[in-house]
């Protein structure tokens, strides 16, 4: 399934809800917030994505399942990057090789 989320795709869903299944808890909603690419000509794709969440609970570092309402369901590694006004920020980050054009 990641194989086919680019950071064209996840641009599309900027400002919507992504449910964190959080073990323990319930499931967290975090708000999309920033899409950036590096280089997008480049051979390996290199993008990030930064999530707004509650402040608590905080989720530590990890694998964590997602579910979107257009998106589906999938897994990503979140980082806590630290908290702003409005809340917790999380960031995940892609680095793979293109898919060659044929």
């Amino acid at each position: 399934m990641l194989e086919h989320l680019s950071s064209r795709i996840f641009a599309e869903q900027l400002n919507t809800t992504f449910h964190l299944m959080v073990p323990e808890a319930a499931e967290l909603l975090l708000e999309l917030l920033e899409v950036s690419e590096k280089d997008p000509s480049a051979p390996v794709e290199q993008f990030s994505l930064v999530f707004r969440g509650p402040l608590i609970p905080m989720c530590p570092q990890g694998i964590y399942g997602v579910k979107h309402d257009k998106l589906g369901a999938f897994e990503l590694f979140f980082v806590p990057l630290g908290p702003d006004p409005a809340g917790m920020r999380y960031q995940v980050i892609f680095c793979r090789l293109r898919e060659q054009k044929k």
